[in-house]
């Protein structure tokens, strides 16, 4: 009479599918490599966009508590010119909060955001680099219309060349994030379906190569959780390894890019460097390695209890 496991779990079987999992990927080495690296590249891409995207949307979130409005004057207004466009912002309480960027301030402004541009500047025959007012207004106060009148009379102004307001940009900026969060997405969850379709493979030559032991297990009567589990902690623990490998390559190119940019370069670091992802999307990763691992595995022992029935 065949003799049958119990089918609830206890917990000295399951020590027994992560011994068993980790000695098959220390026999497998070279196959189990193959599927950790292939989940840690596609993780890694996913992550980057995420980076990418976790940065960026740094950015949008300090910029939307505030709107900045730039009035651009001619190089060659006059004292008198310049003098007149104050007073008109000081007589509207929008654009109270103002500060006048010399063209000398705005050359260095120029050189401290892109050093390796300083080259080309010092070429030039002159300052290339107009006087002009900063004015912070609340972002809703942009959209309004009374605030358009506002700017159409500042354009009539003499001196005056262009206004400018940043709102418009942060709503190109947030646009941006959404491209990046859903073209990573897709890019990730391509290359992950092949890690796992990988690490099905891998854990198929796995039960190839201890076919003879499955054989014996099932004649002595063990059930098939018994001995697919295994098989499936295999896959889980090479999703895991290549989720904490993809984390380790993120945060090393990360550390590296901030060693090798200074922080002059202000927009590189406020777009791409600002910091690290959090834990909350790290967690995500290992969980999407462990999923992708899972389900690989699961793929197989799938398929093999289908030709054994």
């Amino acid at each position: 009479m065949r003799h049958e496991f119990d089918p609830q779990i206890p917990s000295n079987t399951l020590a027994y599918f992560f011994r068993e999992a980790i000695r098959r990927i220390w026999v497998s080495k070279r196959t189990s490599v193959v599927a950790v690296a292939m989940i840690a590249m596609s993780l890694v891409i996913v992550g980057a966009f995420l980076l990418l995207s976790e940065n960026l949307g740094r950015a949008v979130v300090m910029a939307q508590g505030k709107s900045r409005v730039e009035i651009y004057l001619l190089p060659t207004a006059t004292p008198a010119q310049i003098s007149a466009v104050d007073h008109y912002l000081s007589t509207h309480r929008d654009f109270l909060r103002r500060r006048f960027v010399s063209r000398d301030e705005a050359l260095r402004r120029f050189s401290s955001y892109f050093t390796n541009l300083n080259q080309v500047v010092g070429e030039l025959d002159g300052n290339p680099f107009p006087p002009s007012f900063e004015c912070d207004v609340p972002p809703t106060l942009i959209q309004s219309r009374a605030f358009a009148l506002e700017v159409k009379e500042l354009h009539t102004i003499a001196g005056v060349d262009d206004v400018q307001f940043d709102w418009e940009w942060v709503r190109r900026l947030k646009h941006v994030v959404n491209i990046v969060n859903v073209v990573g997405l897709a890019a990730g969850g391509i290359l992950a379906l092949a890690a796992a379709f990988t690490i099905a493979n891998v854990i198929r030559l796995t039960m190839m190569l201890y076919r003879e032991e499955i054989e014996i297990m099932r004649l002595v009567g063990a059930t098939e959780r018994i001995i697919r589990g295994p098989f499936l902690i295999e896959g889980l623990l090479q999703g895991i390894l290549g989720a904490l490998a993809a984390v380790l390559i993120l945060f090393a190119t990360f550390m590296i890019s901030r060693r090798i940019l200074p922080p002059a370069n202000s927009l590189i670091w406020s777009f791409l460097l600002s910091g690290f992802l959090p834990w909350q999307k790290i967690a995500a990763l290992v969980g999407g390695g462990m999923i992708a691992g899972w389900f690989g595995s699961w793929l197989s022992v799938r398929e093999s209890g289908e030709e054994t029935a």
